[in-house]
């Protein structure tokens, strides 16, 4: 059995982190400053986005179809990420908990994949995703959710964190919450990756160093937020 060396295993590691440092602050600013600064980057975003999926919509059969489905799914995952960020007093902590939680899913199955490695989960659409880089991201989105939840009262001076949730109460619903948005998360991933494979590309662009394209970097957060937002909605109830 082959064993990896360490700089073919994390190769283009250095790169994601550095764009990573550089991208997560000014995320976190502009979701937190929200008003017309989280307008634009809503705008903006949705364009890349769609002018991405624009580009891998053409090659392949039903290039319409694949371009409305694309056209409604953006919409609906946009949309919902705006009404967590504008729809509820505690927005500004909804929108970053959702981004936390898949960054949180994203590394762990990353890293998971990588130490343990094992069977892979589905290599005609992704080659490099495990069923161990599943449960990484599973475990390490559910410990996020319960920690953003645990350290709201310190946020409290800078956001509202009122969500009407207690961690220390309901702490098996919100593990069980991250948990099911890792899977989630995954499953987004899979989602662009099947359009990718369609059209024969890797990435959906180049915008982002290390990351490809915009939707290689917001798959999973993409089909995370609606269900995200349904979750919330059906606690509040």
């Amino acid at each position: 059995m082959s064993i990896d060396a360490p700089n073919s295993r994390f190769s283009g590691l250095a790169i994601r982190v550095m764009s990573g440092l550089i991208m997560a602050p000014l995320m976190i600013a502009i979701v937190v400053a929200g008003g017309y600064w989280f307008i634009a980057l809503m705008v903006l975003s949705s364009l890349v986005a769609l002018y991405e999926w624009y580009g891998f919509s053409r090659s392949g059969p039903h290039a319409l179809a694949v371009l409305l489905l694309g056209l409604v799914y953006l919409t609906l995952c946009f949309s919902s990420y705006v009404w967590l960020r504008f729809g509820f007093e505690a927005g500004a902590w909804l929108a970053l908990a959702v981004v936390m939680c898949v960054w949180a899913s994203d590394t762990g199955a990353y890293f998971a994949g990588k130490f343990i490695g094992g069977p892979k989960m589905c290599p005609v659409l992704s080659p490099k995703k495990t069923w161990a880089g599943l449960a990484g991201a599973v475990l390490s989105c559910a410990v996020m959710l319960e920690l953003f939840l645990l350290l709201s009262p310190w946020l409290m001076p800078v956001i509202n964190t009122d969500t009407g949730l207690n961690a220390g109460r309901h702490w098996w619903g919100v593990f069980l919450a991250g948990a099911v948005l890792g899977v989630v998360g995954q499953a987004g991933d899979l989602f662009i990756s099947f359009f990718k494979r369609r059209a024969h590309l890797k990435d959906t662009g180049h915008i982002i160093p290390g990351h490809g394209g915009l939707l290689d970097r917001i798959d999973a957060l993409l089909l995370v937020t609606p269900v995200f937002l349904l979750i919330y909605l059906a606690c509040l109830s």
